[in-house]
């Protein structure tokens, strides 16, 4: 297996901030200075897994994306490691932004998204002739 593509570190603590179902939401956020938070906003989340909420110091690294198969189309997902001393954790997702100050209303510093959708059938279905 690959080493993740590093993405963002910060000394900085971090913490889970909120997680929405209904818009599959995860956000991450610091918790050490509430005048110059940063967020780690996580869109499209498939799965996730924690073993601890917080992080003292955080890296975030980018490792092979998965695909989620349907008998119809490849949707590849980003596969984002989080890590800090003695703790990991891992975010299946659409999109990663890094948000200097809190969403909607901060400054995007950096997104990741995964690459689009691909058909299965589409090798399938024939040209259209020009007559």
């Amino acid at each position: 297996m690959n080493q993740p593509e590093p993405l963002f570190s910060s000394s900085r603590a971090f913490r889970v901030w909120r997680y929405g179902v209904e818009h599959s939401e995860l956000v991450l956020r610091t918790d050490d200075n509430p005048d110059e938070p940063v967020e780690l906003l996580f869109e499209g989340v498939l799965s996730m897994r924690f073993d601890q909420l917080w992080f003292t110091g955080l890296v975030v690294g980018r490792a092979e994306d998965q695909v989620l198969q349907s008998p119809t189309v490849d949707i590849p997902h980003l596969k984002i490691e989080l890590g800090s001393t003695g703790h990991a954790a891992q975010v299946v997702c659409r999109r990663l932004t890094c948000v200097g100050g809190t969403s909607p209303d901060g400054k995007i510093l950096w997104t990741v998204t995964a690459p689009r959708p691909k058909s299965r059938i589409a090798a399938d279905i024939p040209a259209v002739e020009q007559a």
